[in-house]
């Protein structure tokens, strides 16, 4: 194991403080972290968001913020008004959520508005992985809960494989008849996510189905159906929707959502656990609903940057204000899904927009693609 993950056990004292061998000015890691206990597990205070986890915090004692937990964060990111309001120098001092603590730990500035607006609800920023290195960090998504645990996994325990050594948690993965790395990634609503899908044995075209906001802006999301079994670490997803990536290849919430997944940072382990079955039996994929346009998000309004459709109602420059009677303004976190896979039906939705100035009503339909 390397010297990136800080949190090595140098000390450890009975208020169950992890101090750190090393830190720098740039690391993400924390200096040292605080349990709630040297023995027993502790549910993190999170509020769901879909099936994102938010968790209230205070910085160097002020606050609460809200941040964003996120496995393929590999760093701690903060919007400018949180960093002035926290009074965040070089460093954070201090990070606290519920009865979990960790201190100085290295940051990164990001506008937080876009993200949020895509969310539903306001945000102060990404918590990063490197956080919770001082412990085991299970998402427990069938439970909607994240435990923390004092410990290690054994390296030959059940359900349990290696990473490769970096900030973030990648795991040895085959898709497509190809060898890969793929992060494992619950800050992402989608499933699986490739650099290069057009260079995979397709089952269904690759075609552009909506818009992902990320941390560097809103992109473009094309789509397709892959032919075979992909194997991601333990996880395997029989034709699965694959979408383009604009960075890394990853896996996301709506495959992780079947599963309970325990991070063991020091040790560059994970376990994958499944309540309802074994963890081999594949997960299905199912097809997309696609409103045939995409949007830029914003917190009064979402922007129509491009139609894919040609039969749409909406054109591109929209500016849609309501949907289905819903102000945009008013939206909140989708519910947290709970049931097994279920293909989406076509249907239609009422925007009320705004076009060249003025405010019109149309019915717009929402089409289905990549049927199983």
């Amino acid at each position: 194991m390397t010297s990136r993950v800080s949190l090595i056990v140098c000390a450890a004292a009975a208020a169950a403080v992890f101090t750190a061998c090393t830190t720098s000015g740039t690391s993400p890691y924390p200096d040292r972290v605080r349990l709630p206990s040297l023995e027993d597990a502790y549910v993190l205070p999170t509020e769901s968001c879909g099936h994102f986890f938010i968790v209230e915090a205070t910085v160097n004692g002020r606050g609460p913020f809200s941040f964003l937990l996120d496995s393929g964060a590999g760093r701690t990111m903060v919007d400018p008004d949180a960093l002035r309001a926290a009074g965040v120098g070089r460093r954070i001092d201090s990070l606290a959520i519920g009865d979990f603590t960790a201190y100085d730990i290295g940051y990164g500035r990001l506008d937080t508005r876009e993200l949020g607006a895509a969310l539903g609800r306001p945000i102060d920023g990404i918590l990063g992985h490197p956080v919770f290195a001082g412990a085991l960090l299970t998402w427990d998504f069938p439970a909607g809960r994240i435990v923390i645990t004092p410990g290690e996994l054994p390296p030959e325990g059940e359900g349990v494989i290696a990473t490769r050594e970096n900030v973030r948690p990648f795991v040895r993965s085959r898709v497509g008849g190809t060898a890969r790395w793929i992060l494992i990634d619950t800050g992402s609503s989608r499933g699986l996510t490739l650099r290069d899908p057009d260079r995979l044995p397709l089952a269904s075209p690759l075609e552009a189905t909506g818009a992902r906001a990320r941390v560097d802006g809103v992109h473009v999301v094309t789509s397709g159906r892959l032919e075979g079994t992909a194997r991601v670490g333990l996880v395997r997803i029989r034709e699965p929707v694959v979408a383009n990536s604009v960075s890394v290849d990853l896996l996301g919430q709506e495959v992780l959502r079947f599963f309970r997944i325990t991070f063991d940072q020091r040790g560059d382990r994970i376990r994958f656990e499944r309540p309802d079955t074994a963890v081999d039996v594949p997960v299905e994929s199912p097809a997309v609903r696609s409103s045939g346009f995409a949007l830029r998000p914003d917190t009064a309004w979402a922007d129509v940057i491009r139609v894919f459709r040609d039969d749409s109602p909406i054109r591109e420059g929209d500016r849609i204000l309501a949907v289905d009677g819903q102000e945009w303004r008013d939206r909140t976190c989708p519910a947290r899904s709970t049931g097994g896979v279920v293909d989406p039906a076509p249907d239609t939705i009422e925007v009320r927009l705004l076009r060249d100035g003025r405010e019109m009503l149309v019915r717009a339909p929402r089409y289905v693609v990549h049927a199983r």
